[in-house]
């Protein structure tokens, strides 16, 4: 996602787990013209007063309990103007906030109005704000709390406050947050040298949300993982750890923080996850597993599992702890999973992609470029045991070259999130499904289709169907934008899609939020007029300085 340009150079901490080898299968990928574009049309573009970032579609109930309508939850921060220079912030002109458009099967873009289109659901008592950096919000699934809810989890290593999750009440005409929890601001300790038993480093942020009991007292509790905030600053290498919120029912109070309960993490080790994460039943025992991706402290992607023959609940640090296992290592910076069937061979896999710099300075050069991966379980279903396979779908992204030039690492990097999708609902289960992917700073999005039915067959055909470049005018992402000023519009955030209808005739939308330009451009798979079909452009970043 949006990397400011201040930002450190990443670096790794020695993980405490032992790394999985893994099977690497050539290359997968097959890169096509222009004239093999899919059939996809515009539908239109929506413009907003701040920079969407992640994207979620989700169904809410209507007024009347019986129906559903799919609305859309973003997110928006870094809403700031910059000097000529592109060095300095000069103004934000916005909060960060979440927000959402609550009924999409009326959204117009053509007669779109952000004033009465769009809902700013955080912060509504106005100053102090209190939300920084929110990530990615999404709907609070049945039976969490006694109203309907948005989770909003929050905070990012260079931001000058700690995270926060809270839980918006969209039962309540003022949108109340409930407090699941508040970071602390007190300063870390961690000497170099200290064992993680000593380090003390309460500034977290969070990234993502997920529900499950995980403590058998029949409550969905918030499960998350999370990184230690600003470490460069305090000379703290990067600490994850997964934990989980024990939801706590009858005596829920808006002001109350949950009790926290570490999975992972400290004091025993600092190399847990911290970003990205899913819930899935992997073995169908009926139990499901967690899968976390380690973004700053290692490449790690970990499958973690409750003990063998056992619930959640029965995880014991020395008795019964937790099974966990590395499905994923040396692909780079491991971006966000989504367990899928891709092959339709009855079990799922793990589709993810990482995050790689553009290779074009000394600080930004990353010797992995930006991949779409598949993680296969191991034919055995020993998912602990045995090694997962790594298919690679998609190879040699790079994002644009990163402007201004970076004085330190790591720059702009891509591609952002990829994911599962089929171009008609009467195709579910019946096809593999296609693959959409964001380009972060590369700047594109790709739509990936498999090549063929075969459950071993992993190539796909991969297609550009979006380009800032194309779209905002050549060299764009290059560029000093005038509005808003100073800022270059270069960033693809977290696409989300939908089917349009209900009913096997149900079409896929893709709605694809532009950071900078404070614009969401909706792309359908229903057909439209000759002259809104997209044109597929070539797949080739911009040179690097100089070559």
């Amino acid at each position: 996602m949006k990397q400011p340009a201040s930002r450190p150079q990443l670096f790794s901490a020695p993980a405490t787990i032992a790394i999985a080898l893994t099977t690497v299968l050539p290359v997968a990928d097959v890169a096509t013209s222009a004239e093999a574009c899919v059939t996809v049309y515009r539908k239109g573009v929506i413009t907003l007063p701040f920079n969407p970032a992640f994207l979620h579609v989700a169904a809410f109930p209507t007024a009347k309990g019986k129906d559903s309508r799919d609305a859309l939850l973003m997110s928006s921060f870094f809403n700031v103007e910059r000097d000529d220079a592109g060095d300095k912030v000069t103004r934000v002109f916005e909060r960060d906030l979440v927000a959402w458009i609550p009924d999409l099967p009326a959204l117009n873009p053509a007669t779109f109005d952000p004033r009465t289109d769009v809902e700013i659901l955080t912060d509504r008592a106005g100053e102090p704000f209190r939300h920084v950096w929110p990530n990615e919000s999404d709907r609070v699934p049945d039976g969490v709390v006694p109203f309907e809810a948005v989770v909003v989890p929050g905070g990012f290593l260079v931001t000058p406050r700690p995270g926060r999750i809270t839980l918006v009440n969209l039962d309540d005409p003022k949108r109340g947050e409930y407090v699941v929890v508040e970071s602390g601001t007190g300063t870390p300790d961690c000497t170099a040298g200290k064992t993680a038993d000593k380090i003390k480093n309460d500034h977290w942020f969070y990234h993502y949300a997920l529900f499950h009991d995980m403590d058998g007292d029949g409550l969905k509790d918030l499960i998350t993982a999370r990184a230690s905030l600003m470490p460069f600053k305090y000379q703290c290498p990067p600490v994850g750890e997964l934990v989980y919120f024990r939801n706590p029912g009858a005596a829920l109070q808006a002001d109350v923080p949950w009790e926290v309960r570490v999975l992972v993490g400290l004091p025993l080790e600092t190399s847990g996850p911290e970003v990205n994460m899913a819930l899935a039943d992997l073995d169908s025992d009926g139990v499901p597993e967690i899968i976390a991706s380690h973004f700053f402290n290692s490449d790690h992607i970990t499958v973690f599992g409750a003990p063998a023959g056992g619930q959640w609940k029965d995880v014991d640090p020395v008795r019964r702890p937790i099974r966990r296992k590395t499905i994923m290592t040396g692909q780079g910076r491991p971006f966000a999973v989504e367990p899928d069937d891709l092959n339709g061979d009855g079990r799922l896999e793990i589709l993810t992609s990482n995050h790689q710099g553009d290779g074009c300075f000394d600080v930004t050069r990353d010797a992995i470029p930006g991949r779409v991966i598949a993680l296969e379980q191991p034919a055995s279903g020993r998912l602990f045991d045995d090694d997962w396979t790594t298919h690679i779908l998609k190879d040699n992204i790079r994002p644009n070259p990163t402007f201004p030039k970076p004085v330190r690492g790591p720059g702009r990097l891509a591609p952002n999130r990829a994911i599962a999708f089929w171009p008609e609902r009467r195709l579910e289960t019946r096809t593999k499904p296609w693959i959409v992917v964001g380009g972060d700073e590369a700047s594109r999005v790709w739509v990936l289709r498999p090549l063929s039915e075969k459950k071993d067959d992993w190539r796909y055909e991969s297609v550009t169907i979006f380009d800032i470049n194309d779209r905002y005018g050549p060299n764009t992402t290059q560029t000093l934008a005038r509005e808003p000023r100073g800022e270059v519009i270069s960033t693809i955030g977290g696409l989300a899609w939908r089917y349009d209808r209900p009913g096997n005739d149900g079409k896929a939308e893709l709605y694809i939020p532009v950071f900078e330009a404070r614009q969401i451009h909706i792309f359908s798979f229903r057909q439209g007029k000759r002259a809104d079909r997209v044109a597929c452009t070539g797949d080739a970043a911009l040179p690097c300085p100089g070559s």
